[in-house]
């Protein structure tokens, strides 16, 4: 199966031969910036021979917790098809995306597209619908 490193050379190639040039991140991630929000596109190990391509959409940063906001999360879940809402607690710095992963050891440009598509836009159709609750930051805030 391929490697980390093989997959995120194909993740590159095909992200650069669509949009030209991707920005990435200290840790190896490309990140697009899209109107309010920014998702992250990362390459791991999944098992023993396997790897996942994982998608992270930024939904809200320093909101407030509690029972009301994993409840949003879960309705968020049932509606949607794709992708999962997560909030993680952090003290002050609480977290919510929207994520998604795909088997990267197959992976081809209209998976891969098709994928970030929907990451990308339901998470700046989220973003404010979020905010609007529980407060917070979108990416564009920060």
């Amino acid at each position: 199966m391929a490697t980390v490193a093989e997959v995120q050379r194909k993740v590159h190639n095909i992200l650069t031969s669509e949009f030209g040039s991707v920005t990435v991140d200290k840790d190896g991630a490309f990140r697009f910036p899209y109107q309010s929000t920014v998702v992250n596109v990362s390459v791991e190990d999944f098992g023993d021979n396997e790897t996942l391509v994982k998608l992270d959409g930024l939904i809200a940063l320093d909101s407030k917790s509690g029972a009301a906001v994993y409840e949003w999360c879960n309705q968020q879940n049932v509606a949607i098809a794709f992708g999962t809402v997560v909030h993680m607690e952090s003290g002050k710095n609480n977290l919510t995306i929207i994520k998604h992963a795909i088997l990267g050891d197959f992976l081809d440009p209209a998976e891969l597209f098709t994928a970030l598509r929907g990451i990308v836009f339901l998470a700046d159709e989220l973003d404010d619908k979020f905010i609007s609750k529980f407060g917070g930051k979108r990416y564009e805030d920060i």
